[in-house]
């Protein structure tokens, strides 16, 4: 297809018009007073659309030339249409044109933009077949039907390949299968097939040169556009894996780290109680358990840990510090235990193996309190993974309900999942 430019003069108001289009163009709309001409009938004037008021500016305008799909298009002609029906919306179709490709459309509705091509393998249907089908598969895509409506031409601009007259009536079937779809589309005179894509705004503003002030992000629903939550998507993969890793870790980790038994004794509120232990695992930690029958008894006590006389922890109901050895110096301070609480776990992460000894100190001499200890070596706390698996899960969640909900929101749109 070899495209040369022609000048003619409008029939209706004498105003030069250049032909971008090729062969195939039907007619043309006058840039100064909107008239309709057919080039088919000696530039006949068909409609006039000088009276019609557009609501909005929109980012493109005839001649404006930009790469799509790696081929070079020049804008020759639009039409916008308007549903019959509710809820009325309009939208903008450009008519593109290469001299080597032929035409393809540019569809522009609240930023949202589809670029659009004949397709020739769409299946031998009527159109009330067409109309009623729930599926139709094309070209390796499973299109599911997504919408029928009908709309009327209300503007039109440029070059066209066909004689479009304000009021026109098109009739519209859409399939879905995002960001691809495939529509059927049915005027006075034939039935036409179109493949369409999605396209991402900045792509096309960019190959246009469309200015920044006139480019407007995407608003509203549009069935086309892929779900994306890449942030989500990502760490959903990534968590699924997360979840499984952690869930063997845990398993091991905890069957491996139920510990091994260093000490147990009970005490009594009567006297100070000093109890040794060894320490010949360093693996995981080691946990000096508290139990009481009340939670009075349990703050009754205070307990001490040496390590060769030297004063490494300790703990009461009011404090629990760790000192650097051999000195009173303190070198953490850990949460102190709950109030009312009847059992207590401490773990420690003890550096040195060898004797320890624990001292026992009752605070108070009034009563018959007991206090039940018990030291063990190699217990592994897998809080860590525990929390980290349940974010993992949670943002893995987050990931699939926002999925649930874009589909939620395609039904909803669907005239057909309506039905």
């Amino acid at each position: 297809m070899v495209s040369k430019k022609y000048s003619i003069k409008c029939t209706n108001c004498a105003a030069p018009l250049t032909l971008l289009g090729g062969g195939r163009i039907e007619t043309i709309t006058c840039a100064y007073c909107k008239s309709v001409l057919d080039l088919n009938d000696n530039y006949k004037v068909l409609s006039n659309f000088k009276n019609v008021k557009e609501k909005y500016t929109l980012p493109f305008d005839i001649g404006m030339k930009g790469e799509l799909k790696g081929v070079e298009y020049t804008i020759i002609g639009r039409v916008t249409y308007r549903e019959i029906e509710a809820p009325f919306e309009e939208w903008s179709e450009f008519l593109l044109f290469s001299p080597l490709y032929g035409y393809v459309w540019l569809t522009y509705e609240q930023g949202h933009l589809l670029f659009s091509k004949r397709n020739r393998t769409f299946p031998s249907l009527s159109w009330d077949d067409t109309y009623f089908a729930r599926n139709i598969a094309v070209e390796g895509h499973d299109y599911s039907a997504f919408n029928h409506y009908d709309a009327k031409i209300i503007y039109v601009e440029g070059e066209l390949t066909w004689v479009a007259k304000k009021n026109d009536k098109v009739s519209f079937i859409d399939f879905i299968e995002p960001p691809y779809g495939l529509s059927a589309e049915k005027s006075k005179n034939e039935i036409e097939y179109y493949s369409t894509e999605y396209l991402e705004g900045d792509e096309v503003y960019t190959a246009f040169s469309v200015p920044k002030e006139k480019q407007e992000p995407p608003s509203g629903f549009n069935p086309l556009k892929p779900f994306s939550k890449p942030f989500f998507q990502a760490l959903s993969k990534v968590s699924i894996w997360v979840l499984i890793v952690s869930f063997f870790v845990m398993m091991a980790v905890y069957f491996d780290g139920q510990g091994e038994m260093l000490t147990h004794f009970e005490v009594t509120n009567k006297s100070q109680t000093k109890e040794s232990f060894v320490l010949k695992n360093r693996t995981y930690l080691t946990t000096i358990e508290l139990s009481s029958p009340s939670s009075k008894a349990l703050d009754s006590f205070n307990i001490k840990l040496y390590k060769d006389t030297a004063l490494i922890f300790s703990a009461n109901s009011h404090n629990a510090y760790i000192f650097e050895k051999g000195t009173q110096k303190i070198e953490k301070v850990l949460e102190k235990w709950e109030q009312k609480a009847t059992k207590v776990k401490i773990y420690l992460n003890l550096e040195e193996l060898g004797a320890y000894e624990l001292l026992v100190d009752p605070v108070t001499k009034e009563g018959d309190l007991k206090l039940k200890v018990t030291v063990k070596q190699g217990v592994s706390r897998i809080n860590y993974l525990v929390i980290f698996s349940i974010l993992a899960f949670v943002l893995t969640l987050l990931y699939y309900y926002f999925r649930w909900s874009y589909d939620a929101k395609i039904r909803s749109e669907s005239e057909v999942y309506g039905d």
